[in-house]
């Protein structure tokens, strides 16, 4: 991704309120790669990942006058936000969030602590691919969007417990995935 300053940034934001076609055309070249990883985070396979990213631009440059430009950094980061909505959008009207919905889930004991210096992005990103889909949307929702679990529990119709359970049941699986590779298994 090419990195734009904040002036450029602010243009370009005039320029898809507008609807303007030159800067749909640079808004593409500037983030399509980026914003397809963040769906590709979100489905199990590439032709799921590239239908969102299509969805997930059709409201990007429709809505686009909806968005108030904040300072550099903005456009991109509402445009993430509609790539994830469109995400879950896409897992619900596929009926795939296999997600627990039960109020007694046992805890789970959570450390935080995931050991993942060492390990190859691309490693790492092959990891989460292989958690469960409902593990890895929690998983994806707080530790990559910065989500807490009410508003995970609000998003998906799910309560805080069990948002709170599926991301330490996700944790629980990377950890075996990442002591298993640094052993030498192969992924």
């Amino acid at each position: 991704m090419k990195n734009i300053s904040g002036e450029e940034e602010k243009m370009l934001a005039e320029g898809l309120m507008k609807r303007s076609r030159s800067a749909m055309q640079s808004f593409y070249s500037l983030y399509a790669g980026v914003l397809f990883s963040v769906c590709s985070r979100y489905m199990a396979n590439d032709d799921d990942a590239k239908d969102v990213l299509q969805d997930a631009l059709i409201k990007i440059f429709t809505k686009a006058e909806n968005f108030e430009y904040r300072g550099k950094g903005a456009l991109l980061a509402w445009s993430k936000k509609v790539v994830v909505m469109e995400a879950l959008d896409f897992l619900r009207r596929k009926k795939t969030i296999p997600l627990i919905y039960e109020d007694n889930i046992p805890e789970l004991e959570d450390d935080d602590n995931l050991e993942v210096e060492d390990i190859p992005q691309d490693v790492l990103f092959r990891m989460l691919q292989n958690l469960p889909e409902g593990y890895r949307i929690v998983f994806n929702l707080y530790v990559l969007e910065d989500k807490t679990h009410k508003e995970i529990g609000e998003m998906l119709g799910i309560k805080e417990k069990s948002s709170a359970s599926q991301l330490s049941r996700a944790k629980k699986i990377l950890r075996q995935q990442i002591d298993l590779y640094k052993k030498g298994g192969l992924l």
